[in-house]
């Protein structure tokens, strides 16, 4: 089984550097080797494994020296996790004794991999295809192609302060703090006449948000044609991770902790994004996070908040996951200008998406509850989105024990979270913000009912019998 049996040919190319080199194709050779891919003659498509299997730099990396070497390299190039014992067994011995040629090892293994593996493969196909389209226009680029971990409370901090030591063009300040006494962090960047302002992990176990928050400060930070422009015309403020505490409890979980206040809760047990109703306020004794950001917002005035939470898995009829849901102000009490501005930047949105992988875009069902803040800071005349990223299931069989590596997963919604970010920031810094038409949110479709965890992941070894981890 070769590689280009294995996938579709669109992705041959992308699949061969990623499993014999590790890294995203070079613009140059991706262009190259897909017209060749797309003559059609299979013999001179399996040939190409070949290739890079000789190349001096995959003769230079760890996976050449033996064949256990090579097996545990495909996998984590391919799912960006370790191999298990049992699978690097399987596969070096059928490598050693000549039943299967190296050039034909990752179209075996991708012919047989679980459904978490293939997900993680096609997070992996997604990324990567951004790196080399960035890397043929001289854009941003994250550090690396995945990263490993969410960032922890005091990660967080740092990098942060990391990022205000490195770039003179962002300023970072601590606006509160959380009932624990955790510092709550608001990062500007850009001096332009237009104001957005990102809000991230209102609720502690939803972090999708922050990590591509990190991701926006970074790109607008630095000192790409497109990040200097955008500066000139949009002012950005970032609050990354409303609710620490909620996050650290949520960590605990993880490390086997039980019986703490859930994570999606301050540490008063109130849910933060249901404390915003301009008519009944909460105090900064039960809830310190929201006053901090509801006095932030009276202080910047922005003419945009956009509200990134977390959602679980959904389904559409066509079998593709949902990546996002978004939805503008529904309370009645919402100026309809106010409310028109919100859909404007929903299609946005929408548009920023259109070349993605991750483009399942759909309406979020939420409620026209006051407290909560996309309606809340609407009353209050402010332009309002939220936005619900993949992961909220993942998080939660993560906390009850279920032993998964997500990091593909989490770098790819990551990645479109910072595809969002960044498109809203353009259309506002262009204009088009102000152009859009309203009606493309109201085309949207809605989310499909939510499925169970299992049916996600049912037919490999996280099954449904897994998921009885207490």
């Amino acid at each position: 089984m070769t590689i280009a049996a294995a996938v579709d040919p669109d992705d041959v190319v992308q699949t061969l550097y990623l499993s014999f080199l590790g890294r995203a194709a070079d613009p140059a050779g991706r262009d190259f080797l897909t017209r060749f891919v797309n003559l059609g003659d299979p013999a001179a498509v399996d040939a190409l494994d070949d290739v890079f299997l000789s190349s001096q730099e995959f003769q230079d990396s760890f996976a050449a020296r033996s064949s256990e070497n090579y097996v545990r390299s495909v996998y984590f190039n391919l799912f960006d996790r370790n191999a298990g014992v049992d699978e690097v067994e399987l596969w070096t011995d059928r490598l050693d004794d000549g039943g299967l040629d190296r050039a034909d090892l990752p179209g075996a293994i991708l012919e047989t991999a679980r459904e978490s593996d293939l997900e993680a493969y096609e997070a992996k196909l997604f990324i990567a295809d951004y790196f080399t389209d960035q890397a043929a226009r001289g854009g941003w680029l994250p550090d690396t192609l995945t990263f490993p971990d969410l960032r922890s409370n005091d990660e967080l901090y740092a990098d942060l302060n990391r990022l205000d030591a490195r770039y003179d063009t962002l300023s970072l300040e601590v606006f509160g703090q959380s009932l624990d006494g955790n510092p709550l962090h608001a990062a500007t960047v850009g001096t332009g006449e237009a104001e957005l302002l990102f809000v991230t992990q209102q609720h502690g176990n939803e972090p999708i948000g922050t990590e591509a928050a990190l991701y926006l400060l970074d790109f607008l930070s630095g000192d790409t044609e497109l990040a200097k422009a955008l500066r000139d015309e949009v002012t950005v403020t970032v609050v990354p991770r409303v609710n620490p505490d909620g996050f650290a409890r949520w960590e605990r979980e993880v490390g086997g902790e039980r019986g703490l206040t859930g994570p999606r809760l301050n540490n008063e047990g109130i849910d933060l994004n249901r404390t915003y109703d301009p008519a009944a306020p909460f105090g900064a004794d039960e809830a310190p996070e929201s006053v901090a950001v509801r006095e932030l917002v009276a202080r910047l005035e922005p003419d945009l908040l956009l509200d990134y939470h977390g959602q679980g898995n959904y389904r559409a009829e066509d079998g593709d996951l949902v990546t996002m849901s978004v939805l503008w102000p529904t309370n009645a009490g919402v100026d309809p200008a106010v409310a028109d501005a919100s859909k404007r930047a929903v299609a946005a949105i929408a548009e920023s998406l259109e070349d993605s992988d991750y483009d399942l875009l759909t309406l979020y069902p939420g409620e026209t509850n006051p407290a909560i803040a996309r309606n809340g800071f609407a009353l209050g005349g402010t332009p309002t989105v939220l936005v619900e990223q993949r992961f909220l299931q993942e998080m939660s069989e993560a906390a009850r024990g279920l032993d998964l590596d997500y990091s593909a997963l989490v770098s790819a919604l990551t990645l479109e979270g910072f595809i969002t970010m960044k498109g809203l920031v353009e259309a506002a810094a262009d204009g088009s913000l102000e152009t859009l038409d309203p009606a493309i949110a109201e085309r949207l479709p809605e989310r499909p009912p939510s499925i169970p965890y299992a049916d996600v992941y049912g037919d490999d070894r996280y099954g449904a019998e897994e998921l009885l981890i207490a």
